[in-house]
């Protein structure tokens, strides 16, 4: 995949790379396109090859499964994470008192 475009036939330096950025873009959605195809049509075969029940299972454990959500931390809670830390309490014991994850206390205390 390569641009073949002929600088000399572009009035302006400007509307040469428009020309580039827009056949660029072009080819970058067609390849998207192609691989979001095989990937379509592997996902089809494979629910095609399961049982009703099978197929159900998955999908009720997909539509069961809690939304992860970002956790909201506020100034106090910074402050309890600081002084939790300063008492000698380990990362995992804070994120378990806080209820948050191990790599969010690391953030909270830095």
């Amino acid at each position: 995949m390569r641009i073949e475009l002929d600088p000399s036939e572009y009035p302006t330096k400007d509307a040469y790379v428009r020309a580039a950025l827009a056949q660029a873009r072009d080819l970058a959605s067609e390849k998207w396109e192609e691989a979001h195809k095989r990937q379509s049509s592997k996902l089809t075969k494979e629910i095609d090859r399961l049982s009703k029940q099978e197929l159900a299972r998955r999908l009720l454990r997909l539509m069961t499964r809690p939304a992860r959500r970002r956790a909201v931390i506020d100034e106090t809670m910074r402050r309890r994470a600081a002084t939790m830390r300063q008492k000698g309490l380990s990362v995992r014991e804070i994120a378990t008192e806080l209820g948050v994850s191990i790599p969010s206390v690391y953030n909270i205390t830095k």
